[in-house]
C-alpha cells in the first residue's frame, strides 16, 4: 500500500477526466435542475472552485453540501474531489436540525446550498481535520443518538474508481440510473462509475420517481445501468413498463445495501432476460462496496437460500472470525469515525508491521467458493427462553413460493426484552398459509405471532426498507 501514490494517481486521473474530457459533447449529468455535457461539466467544476475560494476559503476544514439530486450537487462533489476539498453530503430531505448538528460535529464553517448555489456561514468555527487527504465524510446513524462521521481517504476513492470501472459489467459510456440521495453512499457507485467509464449519470429526485412518467424518462435517456437497493427494484416491479421491451438499453442491474434474494432475481430475469444482475456488498466504512459477483444460473439453482456477495476488490481481503464475523482489510477501509476514539478502538484494527487497516463489520458470513453474508451478529434474540436468529426467519420466508418480499422484526419492550416477532410480507398468500408454510421449515417458536400483508414495503430516504416505520405499524395493528 502506498497512499501517497494513490492520492497523486487520483489527482492526475480527475484532472484528465474532468478538465480534458474524451467525449466533450456527450451528456455527463442530468438532474432536476438541468443537464451538462462533459465540456460544460469541465467549466462548471472550475467555476464552482472559484466561488468556493471567494466565499468559503477554509481549505483545511470540510464543506457541507446540502441539496437533493441536482446536477449542481454532482458538480460540487466532482469539484471537491478534483481540488482536494473534503466534502460532507447532506440531503435536504433531512431536517435542518440534522444539517446544523453535522456542521457542528464536523467543525464546518460553511455549507453549500445547492439549490440557491450559495455558500452559507454556519456560525461554527473552522477546525482543521486531523486526517489529511480525506475525500469525504459520510454521516451515518450512531448508537449514541448522534450521527457519526465516516472518514474516507482519497486513496480509497482511487481504488474504488478503478475497481468499479473494471468489475461491475458496466457497458462502455453507460447511462447510469441513480435513485439514492447523496448522503447515502450507494450514490457513489454511479457517481464514480461515471468518472471511470466516461458515461452519463441520471439523477432522480424523489418527486420525479413518484410520478407515473418516471420510467418513461429512463426510456428516453436510454438508461443502461440500474444501481439501487433490492427494495427499490421490488417497488418498480409493480409497473408493467418495467421490462426489457420498454427499457431495451438496460443491460445491467447492480444491487447493494440489502440482502439480494432469489425471488427478486427470478422476476427480473423474466422481465429482463438479457440483463446481467450483479450483487455487491460493503459497509459505508469500507468505501461503498467491497465485493461483487454476477448472479449465475448455477447460483440460482443451488439449494441454499442465500446468494453470494462475491469476491473482494483488489488491495483488500476478508477475515472471518471463529464466530463468523466478517472483517474487511484493505486500503478501502475508512480512516476512522470523526472524534470517536473509543468506537475507533473497538471497530478499527491494525496489523503489526503492515499498513493494512481492518474494520469489524458486525456482519456474519462464510466463504465457500464466494463470500456470503447471512445477517448481523446482533440479530440474535431470546423469546420465551428460546434463542432465535431473525435473519433465518427472513430467509425461510423469502424462500417460500408466493412471497416476494419479507422483513421480520423483533418488537422490543422498553426494558429491552422481546415482546413478539412480527413479519411483513409482500405476497398473495394469506397470513394463515404463510404461518403453515413457515411451520414446515422452522420450529413453532420461530413462527412470527404477527404477520402483516403489504402491497409494498416502505422505504426510508436511503432507499432501504424503513424498519422503524414497520415497527410502529406493527405496534398499532
Amino acid at each position: 500500500m502506498n497512499p501517497q501514490h494513490d492520492i497523486q494517481s487520483l489527482q492526475d486521473y480527475l484532472r484528465k477526466t474532468l478538465l480534458d474530457p474524451v467525449r466533450p459533447g456527450q451528456l455527463a449529468i442530468s438532474g432536476s435542475d438541468g443537464e451538462l455535457t462533459w465540456s460544460e461539466l469541465s467549466v462548471a467544476v472550475t467555476g464552482w472552485m472559484e466561488r468556493y475560494h471567494a466565499s468559503a476559503p477554509h481549505p483545511d476544514a470540510p464543506v457541507v453540501l446540502y441539496g437533493h439530486q441536482q446536477t449542481e450537487f454532482a458538480v460540487a462533489i466532482y469539484s471537491c474531489l478534483l481540488y482536494g476539498i473534503t466534502y460532507i453530503p447532506v440531503d435536504c430531505i433531512y431536517p435542518t436540525e440534522r444539517l446544523k448538528e453535522i456542521c457542528a460535529l464536523a467543525h464546518a464553517p460553511y455549507y453549500y446550498d445547492v439549490l440557491q448555489r450559495t455558500f452559507v456561514h454556519t456560525g461554527v468555527a473552522a477546525k482543521p481535520l486531523q486526517e489529511s487527504h480525506l475525500a469525504y465524510m459520510m454521516f451515518t446513524s450512531g448508537s449514541t443518538g448522534q450521527p457519526k462521521g465516516v472518514q474516507i481517504g482519497r486513496e480509497s476513492v482511487w481504488n474504488f474508481i478503478q475497481w468499479v470501472g473494471e468489475s461491475f459489467s458496466l457497458p462502455d459510456a453507460p447511462v447510469l440510473m441513480n435513485h439514492a440521495v447523496f448522503s447515502f453512499d450507494l450514490s457513489l457507485i454511479p457517481l464514480l462509475a461515471n468518472l471511470a467509464k466516461n458515461g452519463h449519470i441520471v439523477l432522480n429526485s424523489k418527486e420525479a420517481i413518484a410520478t407515473e412518467s418516471w420510467l418513461e424518462s429512463l426510456h428516453l435517456k436510454k438508461v443502461s445501468a440500474w444501481i439501487s437497493t433490492p427494495s427499490f427494484a421490488y417497488q418498480k416491479l409493480l409497473s408493467p413498463q418495467f421490462n426489457s421491451e420498454f427499457l431495451p438499453d438496460l443491460a445491467v442491474f447492480v444491487f447493494i445495501g440489502e440482502v439480494l434474494n432469489k425471488a427478486l432475481v427470478k422476476q427480473l430475469r423474466r422481465r429482463f432476460p438479457n440483463a446481467k444482475i450483479m450483487n455487491s456488498y460493503g459497509p459505508t466504512e469500507a468505501t461503498v462496496a467491497t465485493t461483487v459477483v454476477e448472479i449465475t444460473d448455477e447460483m440460482m439453482a443451488s439449494e441454499s437460500d442465500l446468494l453470494p456477495i462475491g469476491t473482494m476488490m483488489p488491495h483488500s481481503f476478508m477475515d472471518i472470525t471463529p464466530e463468523g464475523e466478517l472483517i474487511i482489510w484493505g486500503k478501502n477501509v475508512m480512516r476512522g469515525y470523526l472524534g470517536l476514539p473509543e468506537e475507533n478502538a473497538t471497530k478499527l484494527l491494525t496489523r503489526a508491521g503492515t499498513p493494512w487497516r481492518g474494520y469489524r463489520t458486525g456482519d456474519l458470513g462464510f466463504s465457500k467458493d464466494y463470500l456470503y453474508c447471512m445477517g448481523r451478529n446482533d440479530s440474535q434474540i431470546k423469546l420465551n427462553g428460546y434463542r432465535i436468529e431473525i435473519s433465518e426467519i427472513e430467509a425461510r420466508l423469502l424462500n417460500m413460493d408466493g412471497i416476494h418480499e419479507a422483513v421480520v422484526l423483533p418488537l422490543m419492550k422498553p426494558g429491552g426484552s422481546v415482546l413478539r416477532i412480527a413479519a411483513f410480507c409482500v405476497s398473495h398468500l394469506s397470513t394463515e398459509e404463510i404461518k403453515q408454510g413457515l411451520a414446515k421449515v422452522v420450529p413453532s417458536y420461530m413462527v412470527p405471532s404477527q404477520i402483516l400483508l403489504k402491497d409494498v414495503l416502505p422505504l426510508n430516504p436511503n432507499g432501504k426498507i424503513d424498519r422503524k416505520l414497520l415497527d410502529a405499524q406493527a405496534r398499532v395493528s
